[in-house]
């Protein structure tokens, strides 16, 4: 979901190329539960006996990005972008048979989006507002290296870029995150919410 703004500006209006860095910041998501269970005695029923019940939630992660973008037109351009981040996967145990006390188990993830998007600018003051959507693949693996898992993502959103002179620009955005796949205990899509915000520069 990690764009950039090409600056159509008199200063800037022979620049076609942006290279950019910043940070992201992406919502977390509910992933899930099941309970353990056990077979019963069939003496003391047929229905199975419930050890314990868990439930899990992918928390809000903070991340890195590169962004590579190519102006087409004055308004319009094409980027490729690339976001890093850990987010860590909270299981919560609770109702034991046993009457233990509730635990939580983290296990810290590894995340990769790889994409590009399309961009449209809107005017070509210092401050320029921005719309921005497209498509991406996605990566993830556990805190073992056991369970791997890739899939496709879709973004869009907007945000505005100011201009500091005529190479560089501070930029900020937000929009959402729609992924195919995510390491959960269920399987379905899942929408999450995302701000980037950085530095960039342009030729």
């Amino acid at each position: 979901m990690l764009t950039i703004l090409i600056l159509a500006s008199p200063a800037s209006a022979q620049s076609r190329f942006e290279l950019g860095a910043g940070v992201t910041w992406t919502g977390g998501f509910d992933a899930g539960g099941g309970d353990a269970l056990l077979t019963r005695n069939p003496a003391t029923g047929s229905t199975p006996l419930t050890l314990f019940e868990t439930s899990s939630r992918v928390k809000a992660a903070p991340g890195a990005s590169i962004i590579v973008g190519l102006r087409l037109t004055s308004r319009v351009a094409v980027e490729a972008m690339a976001d890093y981040s850990r987010p860590v996967l909270r299981t919560t145990i609770s109702n034991d048979f046993e009457n233990a006390t509730g635990t939580t188990a983290d296990s810290r993830l590894t995340s990769l989006v790889v994409g590009g998007s399309a961009l449209y600018t809107f005017g070509s003051a210092r401050l320029i507002p921005f719309a921005f959507g497209g498509a991406g693949w996605m990566r993830q693996l556990d805190e073992d290296n056991v369970m791997l898992l890739t899939g496709a993502e879709a973004h869009g959103g907007g945000g505005v870029k100011y201009r500091l002179d005529r190479h560089f620009a501070l930029r900020g955005q937000g929009g959402v995150t729609i992924r195919q796949k995510s390491i959960a205990f269920d399987e379905r899509r899942r929408l999450q919410p995302q701000t980037w915000a950085g530095l960039t520069y342009h030729w």
